[in-house]
């Protein structure tokens, strides 16, 4: 299991740091923290997110699309 740690000077800095992380497996542990150079947020991902997140997605075949007239 990994863990990561986001630090940042204010909540929108580290809400837009750990939006970056969340597509690649990440997942929120424990709330936000906060000290004396700002806020802190704790982030876990599994080994198996980590395969998920390489994978190429799936090709999607064209949808045929009806038009009404």
């Amino acid at each position: 299991m990994e863990y990561n740690i986001i630090v940042a000077p204010n909540l929108e800095i580290l809400a837009t740091e750990v939006a970056g992380f969340i597509p690649m497996g990440w997942k929120l542990k424990g709330g936000i923290l906060e000290h004396m150079d700002g806020f802190a947020q704790q982030l876990v991902r599994h080994p198996g997110a980590v395969a998920r997140t390489q994978r190429k997605p799936a090709v999607s075949k064209n949808k045929r699309t009806k038009w009404i007239e």
